[in-house]
Parts: structure tokens; C-alpha cells; sequence
């Protein structure tokens, strides 16, 4: 079963690997957490998991939806852009069974296009969001 920990863990591991440093503070939204906004004035990735697409193949696979939703620095249109696209490379990279975290992950396809402008707040920070299909071993 994909879990909020199993994402988070594995960009945190994905954005070290491009040299993010510090990490971007990651929530399990799915909105906005005004607190961890206001304490966190930088990078934030909100990551939810919802209903997807169902079990396949006899059960064995889950299909859940994964929501991201990545915050960039304030005033910095390109480095929300720039956080959103390398999140979503992670996520693509998984393009085959593998084992992520201690799962079984057979693939990950993105529901509809790369990540899209969602909106700027009132903190001046740019939010972009992007949706896939992960399935994984139930």
C-alpha cells in the first residue's frame, strides 16, 4: 500500500541526489497547510494520495492517485518551475518494477500533462501542480 511517507521519502531522496539543499519542506496536504506556509517561507511540496484507477491484475496491484503540489521561493517564478519539473522527473523515473522504499512500484504515469502553473499566493510564491497513476503491489 502507497503511503505519504513512501513518496516523501523517496523525492527527498531524489531532490538530494540533484543537490537541493535544504530540502524543500514536505506536507501531506491536499491543501494548503497556512502554518507550515508561514514557517516555511522557502520550498514546500505538498504531496496527496487519493482514489486512482483501481486494482489490477487479480488484486495484486493498487493503482492510487499521487497530487503534487510544488511551492517555489517567494518571488521566484523559475525556481518554482525549476522544483516542479525535477519533483516530476522523479517521479517518471520510475518507469519500470522496481523497488522504491522497501515496495514493489511497477510503474508511474502522469495524468494528463507535466506540471502546470496552479497559482500565485499572497506570499508572492508561484504553485505548480502535477498528478499521476502510481501502481504498486497491494
Amino acid at each position: 500500500m502507497l503511503t505519504y511517507s513512501d513518496i516523501s521519502t523517496y523525492l527527498q531522496q531524489w531532490l538530494a541526489g540533484l543537490s537541493y539543499n535544504p530540502l524543500p519542506f514536505f506536507d501531506p496536504g491536499p491543501g494548503v497547510n497556512l502554518d507550515a506556509i508561514d514557517a516555511n517561507p522557502d520550498r514546500i511540496v505538498l504531496c496527496s494520495i487519493g482514489g486512482g484507477a483501481g486494482f489490477a491484475t487479480e488484486m495484486v496491484f493498487d493503482r492510487p492517485m499521487v497530487s503534487l503540489r510544488t511551492i517555489g521561493k517567494q518571488m521566484d517564478y523559475l525556481d518554482a518551475e525549476t522544483l516542479a519539473f525535477d519533483c516530476d522527473r522523479g517521479m517518471v523515473a520510475i518507469d519500470h518494477s522496481q523497488m522504491v522504499n522497501g515496495e514493489w512500484w511497477s510503474s508511474i504515469n502522469r495524468v494528463g500533462g507535466g506540471p502546470a502553473l496552479l497559482l500565485k499566493d499572497d506570499g508572492d510564491r508561484y504553485h505548480f501542480t502535477c498528478n499521476y497513476i502510481v501502481e504498486v503491489v497491494f
